[in-house]
């Protein structure tokens, strides 16, 4: 092999090399972990003084929440109560969010990332506004999940950088999952008695001994009859210790036609009491909550002035009646 030849494998055998040491480099940098900066650094010292929420979502009415006090309320809801949890959740999920990597700045590509401020299906973004006491508003554009992991694209309002954070965002887009659905949280053990009254006239009283008797009697069960099944019953009560409403209106906009479908009371160990009715009003069932003592506030919600939509399986479970309970003979 001649001098040039050889110079040339050595030329050749070096950049390899180079190449080489080059690539191990941009290993060891990407493998070396990277502090990720808040996405919201500028406003991690006011968050805490959220005032109101606005939420557009894409095909949906706009959302605003709002705070009274220390008390955050729907306004469009009559003022109703809103979800604390989930306004907690989201102002925590904001708080953390870091960013992971820079993405284009270029406004043409918004809408294929779901970052647009107008457009198809799609393409338009979930737009957020925050109004803080004593600091200047925010707006936040949020658009399509990360392709690989649990991240998110979105942007600031007026900024067209878009950027991938570590998370995403959950950002209810109904009112209804704004509002504070429950209507009451009281604990299975503290049920003692409940008397359902039907419209037709029969009555269905179910009761314990005490709190150790898990399992609800009938009172009106004959000697020859028996239930389906031990704790056929219990889930009469059991639909008090977690009911959510579907929907929730004032009663004096609801305007029942009908007298109630059913009257019930509901007793506990404790000498609690709470009464309250079911309406149907076309294919919906209605609920209301009058007269209530001895419960603590989380335990019974509803407000006595408010009417609440029921599911249909729930109003099921709230009418029965002895010959849903009983074997079948």
């Amino acid at each position: 092999m001649g001098k040039k030849g050889l110079s040339a494998l050595l030329v050749i055998a070096l950049l390899c090399a180079l190449g080489y040491l080059a690539l191990r480099h941009d290993q060891q940098q990407a493998a070396a972990p990277v502090e990720q900066a808040p996405w919201l650094a500028a406003q991690q010292d006011y968050l805490g003084s959220l005032q109101a929420l606005d939420i557009e979502a894409p095909g949906q009415p706009p959302v605003r929440i709002e705070r009274h006090g220390e008390d955050w309320v729907v306004p469009a809801k009559a003022d109703y109560p809103a979800a604390r949890q989930v306004l907690a959740d989201l102002l925590r999920a904001l708080r953390e969010a870091r960013k992971v990597e820079a993405k284009t700045a270029n406004a043409q590509w918004h809408a294929r990332l779901g970052l647009a401020e107008q457009g198809a299906e799609g393409e338009q973004a979930l737009r957020l506004k925050l109004q803080f006491d004593g600091h200047p508003d925010l707006g936040l554009r949020l658009g399509k999940a990360a392709q690989q992991g649990t991240g998110q694209l979105v942007r600031l309002a007026g900024e067209d950088q878009v950027w991938l954070i570590d998370r995403q965002l959950n950002v209810p887009p109904r009112e209804l999952d704004w509002l504070d659905r429950r209507i009451s949280d009281i604990p299975y053990t503290d049920i003692q008695r409940i008397e359902l009254r039907h419209a037709d006239g029969e009555v269905l009283t179910l009761n314990r001994a005490d709190a150790k008797q898990y399992n609800f009697a009938v009172e009106q069960l004959a000697g020859t009859q028996k239930l389906a099944f031990e704790g056929a019953a219990n889930s009469v009560a059991t639909l008090f210790s977690s009911l959510q409403f579907a929907d929730a209106a004032p009663l004096d906009q609801v305007g029942f036609k009908q007298p109630p479908v059913l009257r019930f009371s509901l007793s506990g160990f404790g000498g609690q009491q709470l009464a309250g009715a079911l309406y149907r009003q076309g294919e919906q069932y209605w609920l209301t909550l009058g007269a209530r003592e001895g419960f603590k506030v989380e335990e019974v919600s509803a407000r006595p002035d408010w009417a609440y939509r029921l599911d249909v399986d729930q109003a099921q479970r709230l009418m029965k009646k002895l010959r849903d309970l009983l074997a079948k003979s």
